[in-house]
Order: structure tokens, then sequence, then C-alpha cells
């Protein structure tokens, strides 16, 4: 729904995938090697935040293989998992060894790219191919590449959009609304009645927003800033809102608290 709106119009569905590709592939920084097929990496190494769990992890993708290690000497652990270059894709079972909460079947971690207007990152997407914890398709977590921000091409921040969005913090859904620079945030579901509005800043495509309105349940404590993001993969587009805190309460003001990931957009939609 989103993209064909908001980048086919302005650049052209051609135009849009070679800026995408070239985003997530030209001046890679140094922890990750050449991409295979144009697109997926052979290697790379780094240190993602992990949205659902609120911790950290590392990653080291080289020779085919994923391997990953908790990013506390609290635990100690490995999961290891074959690569898909085609798919950019690992199957991972997180019932190892010294896991005590791992989910109950095997997950598919694939591989996206997320733009912005000021940065371009790797993240992994975790969904569930059994559909034994939710749709297939359903993103249940994305870990974060934690780094310094990496200047992105330019692209144009959405005027009109209208879509549902997976809240990989709190675990349901929420519905967003642009109309001009007007950002709106409701409940998608769930038997909760309330609204959310802030103004969106064109530049960095950013909004502070305060979730402390009536009849929203455990706001946050502090206003947060949401960032809009073009994220792709090799396969599949979305978009995506990623939350931090500028005033530090929570995190340090560049850590990323939350992501919000739109619900069944693909290539072909």
């Amino acid at each position: 729904m989103v993209w064909p709106l908001l980048l086919c119009a302005a650049l052209g569905s051609k135009a849009l995938h070679g800026k995408l590709r070239e985003a997530a592939v030209v001046e890679a920084p140094a922890t990750k090697a050449r991409t295979r097929r144009g697109w997926c990496v052979d290697e790379l190494r780094g240190t993602f935040a992990d949205m659902h769990d609120g911790d950290q992890k590392h990653i080291v993708l080289e020779n085919g293989e994923i391997t990953i290690t908790p990013g506390s000497d609290a635990e100690t652990w490995v999961i290891k998992g074959a690569f898909d270059a085609d798919s950019c894709s690992a199957m991972l079972d997180f019932n190892v060894s010294g896991k005590e909460e791992h989910p109950p079947v095997p997950l598919l971690a694939t591989l996206w790219y997320a733009v912005s207007e000021s940065d371009k990152k790797s993240e992994f997407e975790f969904t569930d191919p059994s559909g034994t914890i939710a749709a297939r398709t359903d993103p249940l977590n994305r870990w974060v590449e934690l780094k310094s921000p990496q200047k992105s091409i330019t692209y144009p921040c959405p005027t009109q959009l209208k879509a549902v969005f997976a809240d990989l913090h709190d675990g349901d859904r929420k519905e967003v609304s642009i109309s001009g620079t007007t950002v709106t945030i409701k409940p998608a579901g769930g038997g909760q009645d309330w609204e959310v509005t802030s103004s969106l800043e064109p530049g960095p495509c950013s909004a502070m927003v305060n979730f402390n309105v009536s009849g929203k349940p455990s706001p946050p404590p502090v206003p947060l800033r949401l960032t809009f993001f073009y994220t792709y993969s090799a396969e599949a587009k979305k978009a995506q809102f990623e939350f931090t805190d500028p005033s530090g309460t929570l995190a340090a003001p560049d850590a990323p608290l939350n992501q919000w990931i739109e619900v069944g957009t693909s290539l072909g939609a």
C-alpha cells in the first residue's frame, strides 16, 4: 500500500528499486564484505539491539554460516545456522544449552536494510514459517544494527500514508496515518480507544510523539522521537517507524527503543 503511493510516483518503481539497492550495498562499512548476486552480503560482523528482548546480540556472518552470541557476559550460549545467499536468510533454533528463554519453534531470520533521511543500517527480521506463534509472514521481532549514523540516499518523506504496523515492543498493532505533515496514531483493534497526533518534520522525516493521552495504557514516561524508514530485503519491502528517546531518560538518545513494522507489503504490492 505505502510503497506504490509514496515512491513509485516520485521515483518510478525501477528507479526506487535501484536506489534502495545502492543504499544497501554502496559504501558498506568495514564490518560488511562485498555483496553476492548484487545484494546479499558474504560477511557481516556487528552488535544488534533486540527490539523484543530489550538486550543486545552479537552476529557474525561468514563462510555461509551465521553465528549469534549474547551481548552480555551474564549469558553463555551460541546459535549457528546455514545462511542462504539467495533469500539472505537462515532458519535458527534458539533452543540451545545456556539459553533459558527461547521461542518454542525455530524462526526464520532475514536480513533487511533500513534507509532513513540520515542513516542506513542492517536489520534482521524474525518470522515463524510454521505458523505456530503467528501468521507465517508476521514480523515477530527485529534486531537493529548499532553503529554511528551513515548518510543515506535522498528520498521523499511521505505526505500520504495509512497502514497497520506491528508494534514489536507491545506485541500489538497500531494504525498510522500521515496527511501532509500531520501524523495520527491509533490502536488497530485490541479494544482500546485513544489517538495521538504530532507534526512530522519533512527534513529528518521524524516527529516527537507524546503517548500520554486519555485511554492509552502504560505510556512511556517521556515523549519519543518517531523516525520513518524504508526497509528492503531480497524479497520484500516495508515501511518502518523507529522510536528513540532524545531526552536520554530511557536509553542513549540514539539507541533504538522500539520499531513498528508495516504488515503485509511485498514487492508485488
